[in-house]
């Protein structure tokens, strides 16, 4: 495929045998070096690991850990080469910042500030490109030093601009256009393999579900020559019973699937949760409740959705947001005398002969 390294076709192929197969890959963000149960953050552990006695087959990282948000660069790196050390599949996202604000190496992550017509300043010619630039020059040193104990750099799959469709990210829809939106995600490309020479990286468009249309899905496309997966982030936020989630889930991935057919395309839910959000009367959680939780059996109830689906089980993978803490995190976990109210119910799905873990 292309120029890049032959690992990175040999992850390809990991994944299309996961796509083509009757079990989806298990992923969750964050989940070498953050977790609730963890005593260390060196990719040994995860949550999930404590709780089933394997690692997701799937992590997530951010670029947030360059700039001290989630660690730093080079602790991620240790995480990293230890998860694919262990089997693991990466897959690196970027809550970007805003770089309209601080100096010309101001890079700390600034969440709901969306202003600045960003986005078109970075592209060449903008007065913000060589910022930018100097971003994705860390992205490149990052991706150089995850190498394999033969020496060799560990593929993972790179997921900039997520949610572009949106409105919370100065990507999204409502603060550029979808043409200029394009122009950023293939200069970003662009740049990273020919100008870096990063050869191993797998590049995935993902936005924001629901889709009603494969126009809806395709609007911010870069293109097949600049994509090799397909995705979307959705979330089930503030559920109720009948509330047509799982209903909604299944015609969005419809519409995906379709869309990878037409493009020779693979597909994923590259972000999944159930989010209480101010559901919980014992207070505010944006992820699970601690307890009182009003649908217990809701992973089995995604994975009924999902196996009774044709283009449920040609999902290659599915990643769970992060546990980032006790009062904030998407999966169930076991920490001293706690055991959370839905580990039974998770475990039961995460054991289940359509869904993988890491080896």
């Amino acid at each position: 495929m292309d120029a890049r390294e032959p690992a990175v076709a040999k992850l390809l192929g990991k994944l299309e045998d996961a796509s083509y197969s009757d079990h989806i890959l298990l992923g969750h963000q964050n989940a070498g070096h953050i977790g609730v149960s963890l005593d260390n953050t060196d990719g040994s552990r995860s949550d999930i690991k404590n709780l089933l006695g394997k690692h997701p087959a799937v992590v997530g990282i951010d670029t947030l850990s360059f700039n001290g948000y989630e660690g730093t660069m080079l602790e991620l790196v240790k995480t990293v080469k230890q998860l694919h050390k262990e089997g693991v599949i990466l897959t690196l996202s970027s809550h970007m910042p805003n770089f309209s604000l601080g100096g010309e190496e101001f890079f700390d992550y600034s969440p709901n500030i969306p202003d600045g017509n960003v986005g078109e300043r970075l592209l060449p010619g903008g007065d913000l490109n060589a910022k930018y630039m100097r971003f994705l020059d860390e992205i490149a040193l990052f991706a150089s030093k995850c190498v394999d104990i033969s020496g060799e750099r560990i593929p993972m799959i790179f997921r900039p601009f997520h949610e572009c469709n949106g409105s919370w990210f100065w990507w999204g829809k409502e603060h550029l256009s979808d043409e200029k939106f394009i122009d950023l995600f293939r200069f970003t490309v662009d740049y990273l393999m020919n100008k870096k020479k990063i050869r191993n990286f797998l590049f995935c468009y993902s936005p924001n579900g629901f889709f009603k249309s494969a126009d809806d899905f395709l609007s911010r496309y870069p293109g097949d020559d600049f994509v090799d997966i397909m995705g979307m982030d959705i979330y089930h936020d503030r559920p109720s019973e009948g509330d047509g989630f799982f209903d909604e889930l299944i015609s969005s991935l419809e519409v995906m699937a379709s869309c990878a057919q037409d493009h020779g395309k693979i597909y994923a839910i590259t972000e999944i949760g159930l989010r209480t959000l101010d559901q919980n009367p014992n207070g505010f959680y944006e992820g699970l409740a601690p307890e009182g939780n009003l649908q217990r059996e809701w992973f089995t109830d995604l994975l009924d959705a999902l196996k009774d689906s044709e283009e449920g089980l040609r999902v290659a993978y599915m990643l769970f947001w992060a546990n980032f803490s006790d009062t904030q995190f998407w999966v169930p976990y076991e920490k001293g005398d706690f055991r959370h109210e839905m580990c039974d119910n998770f475990i039961e799905f995460a054991t289940s002969k359509y869904i993988k873990l890491a080896p």
